[in-house]
């Protein structure tokens, strides 16, 4: 059994202390390293509560479109040409299309007819296999604004039928 004894000072501490600066120093690491990695994470665990922005808006939008309100939902990806073209008459020449199809066919903007918030946009176009924008019956397949220079832009593509035909739907938000 050791008994402490105060040194010639007088303090029994000195001679008892149990931390060290090492120990200290690993203490307050991790600490910073701990609040470092909630003050980087936390934020992007909320992220998927706090908008429908980004790669899985343009994909419910054309699914949506290309699997139902542009065709048939028992044949999905075979487009309705009466449908599809009216889509493109009605949004860029404001002529309400054929009441029998499945979408909103009073709709004059592609925010307006995709039920988008009011801080989004997109650009909705049907292209030939080799790139350029199809056009059927006189009726050139792309409707929305220009696409902008200063925003993310996310996409999305389905190939679909259109009349016996292979086109490409893309779907552009922002």
């Amino acid at each position: 059994m050791t008994l402490c004894r105060p040194s010639s000072s007088g303090d029994a501490r000195a001679e008892t202390r149990a931390q060290t600066t090492i120990d200290f120093a690993i203490g307050v690491s991790l600490f910073l390293i701990v609040v470092a990695f909630v003050v980087a994470f936390v934020p992007t665990i909320f992220a998927p509560f706090e908008s429908a922005e980004g790669p899985q808006t343009a994909d419910r939008i054309a699914t949506s479109l290309s699997s139902d309100r542009l065709g048939d939902p028992a044949e999905p990806y075979l487009l309705n040409v009466t449908c599809t073209t009216g889509l493109f008459d009605q949004l860029n020449d404001s002529s309400d299309a054929d009441p029998a199809c499945r979408y909103n066919t009073s709709a004059d903007t592609t925010a307006g007819l995709l039920a988008l918030d009011s801080t989004q946009d997109a650009n909705v176009s049907i292209h030939e296999l080799d790139g350029g924008v199809a056009t059927i019956n006189g009726t050139s397949l792309a409707a929305g604004p220009a696409l902008p220079e200063t925003q993310s832009v996310t996409s999305a593509q389905r190939v679909v039928a259109i009349g016996g035909q292979t086109y490409r739907l893309i779907v552009r938000v922002w």
